[in-house]
């Protein structure tokens, strides 16, 4: 099925009217999901594959003129700010792409909502949204219901892929435990030792399921002792970071290594250590250039400090943007939607198709930065001024 038949300009007063019902009143609407399916030869939905498989927009664009939407249900950190330039750096190779607009909900899942509303009322073609927690799924399906092609990245919408929206894409966050868990066990040898694990919000979905990964890995190393059985919360945050990790430190007396699931929390981790006065552990997280370009320094103070990241995935939205285009125009996109992500940087050298972090760091870019993005240094700059 072509979707560019189920993406119009404009709506219909019928579908103007139901958009406006569930905005007001909150209310759920059933409707038959058609501008979800699209015929899997054309575009591949639900698939698992690696970043190597990534296509090119260019032949995807087609000749309809389409406008784009992008929601960031957080939108104030710099992962948001440098998804929102990948984005829309992949826009600008189509010059059918009309605009681009924005919304950062600044995790109010109303005001997330409302925008998703907002965008479909006024015939937005695709909707690239990435919600800061659960609560958008009938607000994803009302837009799919009007006319829009929804699609899901970097939290899992719970919903039902071809049918309340296109598709969810996004890395696979149990394979990132188990990558970290793995290359810390490596490191801490036969003799193993303790472990701490730093997340999100408590009980989000993505910490949850990276823990998943990192237990499955640590059950069959019982030489690795998980200290905080529940991951220690930070809210991403690099300040309530460092605060958790200080907290850690007095709590107990040898912790050996560090699982974190966002780089700017390792960063706060590791101010909490300088605060301390102890040696750095070996530490594993996502990418950030602070941590690349900083590593040597740290690691001539701090001998047993090594480094494993993998990618941020910053650039998940240049992917949900090809499959809603290519969904719009009737073009191929045959990509994975769901990304098993291996090191992006090991500092000890023993991943094959990994980086040190000297290799890794983007020198010029600003300290916040992801090294895994798609981004020229010009571009991230520019996200950070």
């Amino acid at each position: 099925m072509n979707l560019k038949n189920l993406g119009p300009r404009g709506l219909t007063t019928s579908a103007i009217a139901v958009l406006g019902l569930a905005a007001v009143a909150g209310c759920s609407t059933s409707g038959s999901g058609e501008s979800a399916k699209v015929d899997p030869d054309q575009v591949s939905i639900g698939t698992v594959g690696t970043a190597d498989q990534f296509a090119d927009i260019t032949t995807m664009c087609g000749d309809e003129p389409v406008t784009v939407g992008l929601i960031d249900g957080v939108g104030i950190n710099s992962w948001g700010k440098t998804m929102r330039a990948e984005v829309e750096s992949e826009a600008a190779k189509c010059d059918n792409i009309e605009s681009v607009e924005y919304q950062a909900a600044r995790t109010d899942i109303q005001a997330q909502n409302s925008a998703l509303i907002s965008m479909a009322s006024k015939g937005v073609d695709i909707i690239v949204i990435s919600s800061s927690a659960g609560g958008s799924l009938e607000a994803m399906k009302k837009a799919t219901d009007a006319g829009s092609i929804v699609v899901p990245i970097a939290v899992d919408p719970m919903g039902e892929v071809g049918e309340d929206y296109l598709d969810y894409v996004d890395w696979i966050p149990q394979s990132l435990g188990t990558a970290w868990a793995t290359w810390m066990v490596e490191q801490l040898g036969e003799e193993g030792g303790n472990v701490v694990v730093l997340g999100g919000p408590a009980g989000n979905v993505v910490t949850d399921a990276v823990m998943e990964g990192i237990t499955e890995v640590l059950a069959d190393n019982p030489q690795v002792d998980l200290l905080t059985t529940t991951p220690a919360t930070t809210n991403w945050d690099p300040a309530q970071a460092q605060q958790t990790m200080s907290g850690l430190l007095s709590k107990y007396s040898q912790i050996d290594g560090i699982i974190t699931d966002y780089g700017a929390t390792a960063a706060g981790a590791i101010r909490a250590y300088e605060a301390a006065g102890v040696a750095l552990p070996p530490i594993a997280t996502t990418d950030e250039n602070d941590l690349s370009c900083g590593f040597a320094n740290l690691q001539s103070e701090n001998p047993d400090y090594e480094l494993a990241t993998v990618s941020s995935r910053s650039w998940i939205g240049r992917v949900g943007l090809r499959k809603g285009l290519a969904a719009f125009q009737g073009t191929e996109n045959h990509e994975p939607s769901r990304f098993e992500l291996g090191l992006f940087e090991d500092s000890t050298g023993r991943t094959d198709g990994s980086m040190t972090p000297e290799e890794a760091c983007v020198a010029g870019a600003p300290s916040d930065a992801t090294p895994s993005s798609l981004l020229t240094v010009e571009e991230m700059k520019s996200v950070f001024e």
